[in-house]
């Protein structure tokens, strides 16, 4: 045998070997895939399931999916859902003054709901 042909071989096998590792982690990777899907679907199920229960806070009717608006607090914390129409009586029907002393540089003054 030949020093060339050895070392053809040497590098048909390190190919082979590369090709064997890249296609063991593709098929690892096909795996997580397949993982975060099922968890996806899991949660899709989950936010309908929690969406049906979902009632306004202003009306007291049921929200239809898409159409709610989440209220949260500065800390990320849901306060409330609200029909999007009923949100928005309740926005125009507050005054905000500017205001440098008040967080967020916004002051709600007159009524609110």
């Amino acid at each position: 045998m030949h020093v060339n042909d050895v070392h053809c071989r040497i590098s048909a096998i390190e190919r082979k070997e590369k090709i064997e590792a890249a296609l063991a982690m593709l098929q690892s990777l096909k795996n997580q895939v397949s993982e975060l899907r099922l968890q996806c679907e899991a949660l899709k199920k989950l936010q309908s399931e929690k969406q049906e229960d979902l009632a306004c806070n202003k009306c007291g009717k049921r929200i239809a999916d898409g159409q709610e608006v989440t209220l949260r607090d500065s800390f990320g914390n849901v306060k409330g859902y609200y029909h999007k129409d009923c949100f928005k009586a309740i926005w125009r029907s507050q005054t905000w003054t500017f205001d440098y002393s008040c967080p967020g540089f916004l002051r709600l003054s007159g009524k609110d709901e």
